[in-house]
């Protein structure tokens, strides 16, 4: 009888264990999710961040490549420090969504480009994350 009491609180232990640890993690984000959570960071950018004058988004399935186009206030492009904190401003905002919450786990399977818009719809690229990297390599710093 005490091997019956013994066991039956071990199970109920590991059940309620399985339950409480089950309900705390995050359900797996799908990739329309992702898009959609990082189209609004990049709407967040525009009305936070006062150097920037309108931002635009895209993202392309074949080479898993999101893109951030970032027109500036008199197409003057901030410092490299300041562009690094909108970037990463943008990049945890939007990995928000996903079980990790950081962006340098939850994209790393993903490019991220980070374009100055310019008139006549022409672009530079000014930085950019490549797939398998946490870092953000900056192209043309100032």
């Amino acid at each position: 009888m005490i091997k019956l009491r013994f066991v039956i609180t071990i199970t109920l232990i590991v059940l309620v264990s399985a339950l409480l640890i089950s309900c705390n993690e995050k359900t797996e984000v799908s990739l329309d999710d992702l898009i959609i959570t990082m189209k609004e960071s990049s709407l967040n950018i525009e009305t936070d961040e006062a150097e920037v004058a309108s931002t635009h988004y895209a993202y392309n399935p074949d080479t898993k490549m999101f893109y951030l186009g970032l027109q500036f206030k008199n197409d003057e492009v901030p410092s490299t420090d300041k562009q690094n904190a909108i970037y990463e401003k943008f990049l945890s905002k939007a990995s928000e969504v996903t079980n990790t919450g950081d962006w340098k786990k939850a994209l790393e399977l993903y490019n991220v480009t980070f374009e100055q818009l310019l008139p006549n719809n022409e672009k530079k690229t000014l930085a950019a994350k490549k797939e398998n990297s946490d870092v953000i390599e900056f192209e043309n710093s100032k």
